[in-house]
């Protein structure tokens, strides 16, 4: 039988190194790791903001306004949680504009597959081409007329087995209880 166990020994049965304070300091390690890329992501961010701001002015400039009307309304229906969110885009900046513009390039994309889906720019009709269609004749939904009842099939009657007799089961006592 084999023995497997999530105890600090290896297999030789030596105790390993590190234990619990071992995991605790990978931990701190992983945090201190994410921490430092989220710096120098902010801090690059911080410097490209003005060319993502343009370039999102550029691509699409309706991403602003629909922006600030969307915090205006939000200030309306909710007004901390719309404090909080423009304290947030003030102190996340960098981030705000990279959010800013994939808003951009997603409605310009998003505008061009609906002008694909509707036609607008696949192929274009000309003016004077006809279409033909054969004309179907139709029912009104609501019927004028009265329905004919519909009458249940006739069942065959359930032919009992020679040997078998149907019996009337008793009542049941507790049927007094209750009248």
């Amino acid at each position: 039988m084999i023995f497997v166990s999530s105890s600090q020994f290896n297999a030789n049965g030596q105790r390993m190194p590190g234990g619990g304070f071992g995991c605790l300091l990978f931990t701190i390690l992983g945090f201190a790791l994410v921490y430092f890329v989220l710096k120098g992501l902010y801090w690059l961010l911080y410097w490209l903001s003005p060319g993502l701001l343009v370039l999102a002015l550029i691509i699409n400039w309706r991403v602003f306004p629909q922006t600030i009307q969307n915090w205006f309304k939000g200030l309306q229906t909710n007004p901390i949680v719309s404090l909080v969110y423009l304290a947030m885009a003030i102190l996340l900046f960098p981030f705000f504009s990279l959010y800013i513009l994939l808003k951009a390039v997603g409605m310009k994309q998003l505008e061009r597959m609906g002008n694909q889906t509707f036609g607008q720019q696949g192929n274009p009709r000309s003016e004077g081409e006809f279409t033909e269609f054969e004309e179907i004749e139709s029912t009104p939904k609501t019927d004028t007329r009265k329905p004919e009842p519909i009458e249940p099939p006739e069942l065959p009657e359930k032919e009992t087995p020679p040997g078998s007799s149907e019996e009337k089961k008793p009542g049941n006592p507790y049927d007094q209880m209750f009248d």
